[in-house]
């Protein structure tokens, strides 16, 4: 497996841990847990961290990826096997606060996708399964309230979608087929149907 092709990368790949080599010159056994690699790491010209890589001995990425911004705050943290991006990848927005997280699995978003406002409140949520987005995804508004309810099938739009009105009532209701909408009812927010639309398509693709 090679190693990631940046510019970060290639300026650590030929680094020894010092306290270790002088160590293993002055003949002490040096033990796994005193023998795994520091971390890669690199500052901004300020001083402030700019990311910082935990890696195995062949210097892949291996642990905990962090990178900040230049004012020192948390911009994205991502966990890596081996080089391999797998569990939990969190991205932020640039005054800190949580915005998305997903699960990995070998390389994969594979599980729960969680976004989120800056208040901490649930935005949107869904599954993805080999990186692609299967079943339920839901929308919300600010306050809490279901905006949006989709259904995926091999990351596209299939069977029922539903919009909301804040007030919890219908506002839209589409059927789609392979990612394309084919029909849609709309409603007034007391809850009546008010007109129903069916859209052109394309000649049929498997």
């Amino acid at each position: 497996m090679t190693a990631p092709n940046n510019k970060f990368w290639n300026r650590f790949t030929a680094t020894t841990t010092p306290v270790i080599f002088v160590l293993m010159l002055l003949g002490h056994p040096v033990t796994p847990a005193l023998a795994s690699p520091e971390p890669l790491a690199e500052n901004y010209p300020n001083g402030k961290i700019h990311y910082k890589i935990e890696v195995d001995e062949h210097r892949q990425p291996h642990g905990w990826s962090r990178e900040y911004t230049e004012a020192g705050i948390l911009k994205a943290e991502r966990h890596y096997e081996h080089g391999v991006r797998h569990g939990i990848s969190r991205l932020y927005y640039t005054t800190g606060e949580l915005m998305t997280e997903w699960v990995y699995r070998n390389g994969k978003r594979h599980g729960s996708s969680l976004g989120y406002s800056k208040n901490g409140r649930l935005k949107d949520r869904g599954t993805y399964r080999n990186d692609l987005l299967e079943g339920e995804v839901l929308k919300y508004y600010p306050g809490g309230a279901v905006k949006a309810r989709m259904h995926f099938k091999h990351d596209r739009l299939e069977g029922e979608s539903i919009i909301y009105f804040e007030n919890g009532q219908v506002q839209y209701i589409y059927r789609y087929f392979k990612g394309r909408a084919w029909t849609r009812k709309d409603y007034s927010p007391d809850g009546k149907l008010l007109s129903k639309h069916e859209f052109p398509q394309p000649p049929f693709q498997p």
